[in-house]
């Protein structure tokens, strides 16, 4: 119950701009998770599709691996079954497919870079509001201790609060950027592997 009481005295003392800040520290956590969740699934269902293509397309019939790759989950498979459907240029549809799954992606990333920017922005907003308050206190004629230490305590706690969501969100797009570059890798092993298995099954 005490552990309680404090932690709402210091969010008190934080003062209204703690409010935008948990809001980003939520929207941080789950752009996170929700990309994380995305790009591990993408890779998981991704596994070894690439080294079965010169199998599947071996007999050279495109619309049997076509449906093969429709019933199976993951932006891979789904960007395979496309690309066999039909078209001069399997290579190209295929591209096409999985650039537009892949800018999805990207999106999700930048918007996370944008809140995890935003967190300490918001931090220094408070910090500037609280000094702004503390000068006032200054300023005013009578006893400023209250005013000064209410300001002051309103500054840090901002600062800190911003600063606390901020680092997580770093370290998560670190962590992103890392499996999205997986993917990447994974997507154009996938195309080459592609292109070698449709040109094995054009020389037959």
């Amino acid at each position: 119950m005490e552990i309680f009481e404090k932690a709402i005295e210091y969010w008190q003392a934080g003062g209204i701009l703690l409010i935008p800040i948990a809001i980003v520290c939520f929207g941080v956590w789950i752009y996170f998770l929700k990309s994380r969740d995305e790009l591990l699934r993408t890779l998981r269902d991704s596994e070894g599709i690439d080294e079965e293509l010169a199998e599947r397309l071996g007999g050279g019939d495109r619309g049997a691996a076509s449906k093969f790759y429709a019933s199976r989950p993951g932006m891979l498979a789904q960007a395979l079954a496309n690309a066999l459907t039909g078209g001069k240029d399997p290579g190209d549809s295929f591209a096409r497919a999985t650039g537009q799954s892949l800018s999805f992606l990207r999106r999700d990333l930048v918007v996370l870079a944008g809140l995890t920017a935003a967190a300490p922005l918001l931090g220094l907003l408070g910090t500037v509001r609280g000094m702004i308050e503390t000068f006032t206190g200054v300023a005013a004629a009578g006893d400023t201790a209250d005013y000064v230490a209410a300001g002051i305590s309103q500054a840090l706690i901002t600062t800190q609060v911003g600063l606390v969501v901020a680092i997580p969100g770093v370290f998560g797009i670190a962590r992103l950027r890392r499996l999205l570059g997986s993917v990447k890798t994974r997507v154009d092993s996938c195309r080459a592997h592609l292109s070698y298995a449709l040109s094995r099954s054009e020389g037959k």
